[in-house]
């Protein structure tokens, strides 16, 4: 099968060979396949869509190979080819909705113009580190996946936004939340009240299976329209057409049973972020309407239908009637830049990530984007990538390392090695502020912080000060990476094995959060069989683009199905003791360049979109997070105090461990990530980490620092699975793991390995040039230069 990009100096230009569509090898068999149904060889074409990726299934619009069915299954994990088997023989009747929009043109969408990184203009070798030479532009804004295409579909139905003449049907294939079920389900009934007390909307709806054959289950989505106004315009606040709020499904009903659902949807999902003008959350003055949906397009036209348009009145703009039955109007009478100022646990929420901001950054001499908006789409959007150049402020951030002592109020060295007969054992369930953890890190040493934070690849190693243990962590997202340990790995276990799920995007296909709940459940216990205390997953970066390279592990193009999704599996591995670091924290939406890519994109967008999928899991599940190799602007995001220390510590009040991807490079270094006031510990399989911090053994900033990390890692150890079998009179003893010396061993080996190659390479080389073939080649190349 030909497959491949072709590459050019700054980009990829994927339109020379778009993996996603069908290629020429895949045409040929699909007409192959044709023909054999026009021959009376086979009877029906089913195509099985096995990609977590959207594949763009122009190929369908068509028609032209007489498809009978599509059947998309994403990544199907261990045993999930036995559900397609089931689901194609009518044995289970499906009922998952798609989790991105799928399209006939997937450069149809405005990310596209900017999805491949390039490079500063201004860029020679050794100016900045060659990991910062290049960026990527968010020019699309909120607008990802179906809050573009439906946003752009409401504006060409009723006339608004310059939106052109927008073909919604030639360009959009299957909507977000789009899935067919063997029988036919009716909604009614849909009754809407308001607590004020817990600030939410209760949305109930009646669901019937109105066939007569098939038993079924159900997804009910609900949905929001926020008002689009003045005040949005001229400060520029968008808005989407929809948004997803809600969600929930039914049992399995039989033929002419009903089943009342009950979904809560928080008001707070009614705010926007503002930028440019109150910078924070405001709730706009107008009308907002809720309605229940079957997937997101007919969300919008029930909502148009509320606004009494129709097919007639848009000149047959509008596609479907909609049901204005199943929708449900708030009105708002005060602009409100109060309610939502605040987290939930009250700290004000103001901008943070200003820098990452083209229009408001001042590393940048004054350069300008223009975003995508709603109240211009056709002069708006993007067609091409947005040049950026180095400045002397820019190219200053972007070296590896930005801790000044200067920037610093001076404070008193923190107390180290004190004998307080203290455990960690004493801390477990203690609360975070308790004093005496104070007492506790006062009788570390430094030697035994640096190892703590900097020696944490795929570990957290033992304190013996205070007999704390070595844990032992592992990869996800889908599922425990059980591949890695062998027999005997484990203190004479057996060899370790664990379930494979399917790709995430499947998982977020259910809609089914008591799923989730059961599938953190199996995967905390195959971490306890192993026993591995955390878990490097799940993924929880937004599908940017269909083209993303880890959309595999991620959920959705949706921030909110994805963050209640993992907050149910996360909650079941803490359940088991199981502390979880969400991967990658945040905007690793491309894996070209990722390791120093800058991303440059404004505030609403980031807390919306790119954040928005890690928040709830902190908030109401207390996950961690992995922080990405992503630069926000120029900084690195575990550098950013915006990022790690307001909006996750203060905002969403997390406390614990949040760690590194694994540090390859010494801009994601130990310094910075703590002086941010996030990171606790270094995924790090090499030693920068610990042979950086030691240089700063005098400086009590830095040493004070590293306490609060150390505080931070031990709170999360000491109310974890890491602790099983430590009692009271456990005594630590220091030796290195059968896992840490193998890796070890194998970074030693592989660098001796290395320099060997190296040698004999330049040996062979030098040899080569004394041979009379070599200065044939010479005299050849002097005889024939410019020629």
């Amino acid at each position: 099968m030909k497959q491949g990009i072709r590459v050019s100096e700054s980009t990829l230009d994927y339109k020379e060979v778009n993996y996603l569509a069908l290629d020429e090898n895949e045409k040929e068999m699909m007409e192959h396949v044709s023909s054999m149904k026009k021959n009376g060889t086979i009877k029906k074409i089913i195509v099985l869509i096995n990609s977590a990726n959207p594949l763009q299934v122009d190929f369908l619009k068509e028609n032209d190979y007489d498809v009978d069915a599509c059947l998309w299954i994403g990544d199907v994990g261990i045993s999930g080819i036995d559900a397609v088997g089931e689901i194609l023989a009518g044995i289970v009747t499906p009922s998952g909705r798609l989790v991105d929009t799928y399209c006939y043109n997937n450069f149809s969408a405005p990310s596209m113009a900017n999805f491949t990184p390039i490079v500063y203009e201004g860029y020679t070798e050794g100016i900045i580190p060659d990991n910062a030479k290049s960026y990527m532009t968010y020019q699309e804004g909120i607008y990802v996946g179906y809050k573009y295409y439906e946003t752009r579909y409401e504006d060409y139905v009723t006339g608004n936004g310059n939106a052109g003449d927008y073909a919604y049907q030639d360009t959009v294939a299957y909507p977000f939340g789009y899935g067919l079920s063997y029988t036919d389900f009716v909604y009614s009934d849909m009754a809407v009240t308001y607590s004020q007390e817990t600030d939410q909307f209760e949305v109930s709806v009646t669901v019937t299976n109105a066939g007569d054959t098939y038993s079924g289950k159900e997804t009910v989505q609900i949905y929001v329209q926020s008002p689009y106004t003045e005040y949005d315009k001229a400060n520029g606040v968008e808005k989407s057409s929809v948004a997803l709020c809600g969600f929930g499904k039914t049992d399995v009903l039989e033929p002419g049973a009903s089943e009342t659902l009950t979904i809560y949807v928080d008001r707070r999902e009614f705010a926007s972020y503002d930028a440019y003008g109150a910078g924070t959350y405001i709730l706009d003055d107008g009308d907002y309407y809720l309605t229940a949906a079957k997937n997101a397009h007919n969300a919008v036209n029930n909502i148009l239908a509320a606004r009494d348009f129709t097919a007639e009145n848009t000149d047959g703009r509008m596609d479907d009637a909609g049901d204005k039955a199943l929708t449900y109007q708030w009105t708002n009478d005060k602009f409100d830049t109060e309610t939502y100022a605040v987290s939930e646990n009250g700290t004000a929420i103001t901008n943070q990530l200003s820098d990452s901001d083209i229009n408001l950054s001042e590393d940048l001499d004054g350069a300008q984007v223009t975003y995508l908006s709603r109240n211009d789409w056709e002069g708006t959007f993007p067609t091409e990538p947005l040049k950026l150049a180095l400045t002397e402020k820019l190219t200053a951030k972007l070296q590896d390392v930005q801790y000044d002592p200067a920037d610093y109020e001076p404070v008193d060295m923190p107390t180290l090695n004190a004998k307080n007969g203290l455990k960690l054992y004493d801390m477990i369930g203690l609360d975070y502020e308790d004093p005496k953890w104070e007492a506790l890190l006062d009788q570390m040493s430094f030697d035994e912080m640096v190892s703590l934070i900097g020696d944490s690849f795929h570990w957290t190693m033992p304190v013996k000060s205070i007999e704390a243990p070595a844990t032992r962590d592992e990869n996800g997202p889908q599922g425990l990476t059980a591949s890695l340990f062998k027999a005997g790995d484990n203190e004479g276990k057996s060899s370790l094995t664990a379930t494979a799920f399917t790709s995430e995007d499947v998982m977020a296909a259910t809609f089914n959060m008591e799923l989730m709940y059961e599938i953190g459940k199996v995967i905390g216990n195959n971490c306890l069989a192993a026993d591995i205390a955390c878990l490097y997953g799940p993924g929880n970066n937004i599908h940017r683009t269909p083209y993303g390279g880890r959309n595999f592990e991620y959920y959705s193009e949706d921030a909110f199905l994805s963050g209640e999704m993992s907050k149910e599996e996360i909650r079941a591995m803490a359940d088991k003791g199981i502390f979880v670091v969400m991967k990658h924290f945040a905007l690793n939406d491309c894996e070209q360049d990722r390791i120093g890519l800058g991303v440059w994109l404004n505030e609403q967008a980031a807390r919306e979109i790119y954040l928005k999928a890690f928040q709830a899991p902190v908030e109401e599940s207390e996950a961690g997070l992995m922080i990405a190799y992503t630069r926000w602007g120029a900084i690195w995001s575990g550098g950013n105090r915006g990022l790690m220390n307001h909006i996750l510590r203060e905002e969403w009040g997390k406390k614990g461990l949040i760690i590194t991807d694994n540090v390859l490079t010494t801009y994601v270094n130990g310094v910075d990530g703590m002086m941010a006031g996030g990171i606790s510990t270094y995924d790090a399989m090499l030693p920068h980490v610990t042979n950086q911090l030691p240089k700063y053994e005098k400086d009590p900033v830095i040493v004070t620092a590293m306490r609060n990390a150390c505080h931070q890692n031990l709170y999360s150890i000491a109310n974890s699975a890491g602790m099983n079998g430590v009692g009271p009179e456990t005594k630590v003893k220091i030796k290195d793991i059968a896992i840490v010396t193998s890796f070890r061993t194998g970074a030693i080996a592989f660098s001796v390995l290395f320099l060997w190659s190296l040698a004999l390479w330049i040996g062979k080389k030098r040899d080569f040039k004394q041979t009379e073939a070599y200065k044939k080649y010479q005299d050849y190349k002097a005889k024939h230069a410019g020629k």
